[in-house]
């Protein structure tokens, strides 16, 4: 047999294609959660992230996917600042107040523990790290917009944690 027809019959064997289910792939790609934390004078805001990945080595550089609208997206724009605090298995249910959004009359961050950075970013201590950022660009392509940061400092507030890892039922939705 051919490696060619080989091929072909491992394909229709082990493989399903499932192309009337748009995202189901998509939904298979693995992130990490983080919470984005961000403010400006006493206002602090937050959301549950997880389309984060680093893109530089030299200098240390990051990018985040963010959803325009949110209290979170105009502080990072107009302050150039972020910090990302990155779950993990041991994190005290610090997700909870994000996971579906929170009343804008709230303030979840009044019940977590956290500290202030000299930058001032918010530092959820429940989390296993955490990364100060300052923004240096953003795009803009699509219903979400890539922000491009320059890390400033690393912060590992729980060395034998293992982040949580984010696997979507598709590639369509949160």
């Amino acid at each position: 047999m051919s490696a060619k027809a080989a091929a072909e019959e491992s394909k229709s064997e082990n493989s399903q294609l499932c192309p009337e289910i748009p995202g189901l792939a998509l939904g298979k790609v693995t992130s990490g959660l983080f919470i984005v934390t961000a403010f400006e004078d006493d206002k602090v805001d937050g959301y549950l992230g997880s389309w984060i990945q680093q893109i530089s080595f030299e200098p240390l550089m990051l990018q985040i996917a963010i959803k325009p609208g949110r209290p979170c997206y105009d502080y990072i724009i107009k302050n150039k600042q972020f910090c990302i605090n990155i779950v993990g298995q041991q994190n005290n249910g610090v997700m909870k107040p994000f996971w579906k959004g929170y009343d804008a009359n709230e303030n979840p961050f009044e019940k977590l523990a956290h500290t202030r950075s000299s930058r001032g970013n918010w530092i959820l201590t429940d989390c296993m790290a955490a990364l100060e950022c300052e923004m240096q660009s953003h795009y803009h392509p699509g219903d979400h917009v890539l922000l491009f940061a320059t890390v400033l400092a690393e912060y590992v507030l729980k060395p034998e944690d293992k982040p949580l890892a984010h696997v979507r039922k598709n590639g369509l939705s949160y």
